[in-house]
């Protein structure tokens, strides 16, 4: 669809609907089943640890994808057509892998096909107000980062760098996302690593403000390691406390509810676009990082995290 339609919005948003309802599938499905696999549970530092090993694989993804596509915008012929046929190609090898690998859930005709939450009842209150409101910012700090900031910036850079700037913002954004696990590890608790990365990446937004106002692009990798590491440590601390409160049956479900409320921040440079239409894009700026800012206080005010399941 999106080589077909390169040259049509509507189909151009038809393949990236589709595209992002894989991606939330295999993240969600993939991260119960490499829990399942592990068995993990028995203490926070293994949560963390398996948490953090997730992360990396998605940030693999996340950070030389847009590296690769600009670089192969620079050089490479059909720089719309040939990028889709190696990602198809390469998927398509994925999946003949994936035949022979082990099954760690049965077919259970009794389970209901209507959509579930997977949010035990006795934790929602805390998944809620705490879990879901941070996850927005997962994809909201390092979308803003890659998809925002060179973007509006774009004059300063200069026309014929603008693209491989983009592209090398997303992969610093995820390179910074990848080395974050120090910082988890540092926090003590899952509960203040995601307090610590939301502050980040407050840091990360006045970075990026400053250098719209300022016109200092340069400024612009320096924010992208802030919100790349605070993405990162996002992500880490709540998959793991999302395992610890997790039932057995509904793990993927879980898991599934806590990436779409990160995929929600993937909208955020459009937020920002729209509210800047409004308000000019300086105060836009400032409202978001703003409403980061009350979101990393409320985190902190927050009740600690339930205790594990058992």
């Amino acid at each position: 669809i999106l080589i077909y339609g390169r040259d049509s919005l509507a189909l151009l948003l038809v393949g990236r609907l589709l595209l992002g309802a894989v991606s939330g599938a295999v993240l969600s499905v993939g991260t119960a089943w490499i829990n399942e696999l592990a068995d993990t549970g028995a203490t926070s530092r293994d949560r963390v640890h398996l948490a953090s090993l997730i992360t990396i694989m998605i940030y693999v993804g996340f950070g030389f994808g847009p590296i690769t596509s600009a670089l192969y915008d620079k050089v490479g012929p059909a720089p719309l057509i040939v990028p889709y046929l190696v990602h198809a190609g390469v998927t398509a090898a994925v999946l003949l892998g994936m035949w022979r690998l082990p099954e760690t859930k049965h077919p259970d005709p009794t389970v209901s096909l209507r959509p579930q939450l997977g949010v035990p009842t006795e934790t929602r209150r805390y998944f809620l107000t705490v879990l879901a409101p941070a996850g927005v910012w997962v994809f909201g700090f390092p979308s803003t980062s890659f998809a925002l900031f060179p973007v509006i910036l774009r004059d300063a850079i200069g026309g014929e760098n603008d693209v491989l700037v983009a592209g090398l913002t997303g992969t610093v954004t995820a390179v910074a996302g990848l080395a974050s696990r120090p910082i988890s590890a540092a926090a003590g608790s899952t509960a203040t690593g995601l307090v610590a990365a939301m502050w980040l990446g407050v840091v990360g937004y006045i970075i990026g403000t400053v250098a719209f106002i300022t016109d200092l692009w340069q400024l612009i990798p320096v924010s992208a390691i802030a919100l790349g590491a605070a993405s990162g440590t996002l992500l880490t601390s709540g998959l793991a406390i999302i395992e610890s409160i997790a039932e057995p049956s509904n793990r993927g479900a879980l898991n599934a509810t806590f990436y779409f409320a990160a995929y929600i921040g993937m909208a955020m440079p459009v937020a920002v676009t729209l509210l800047a239409r409004v308000v000019s894009l300086n105060p836009a700026l400032i409202a978001v990082t703003a409403t980061a800012g009350l979101v990393a206080l409320s985190t902190a005010r927050a009740a600690p995290p339930p205790q594990p399941v058992t």
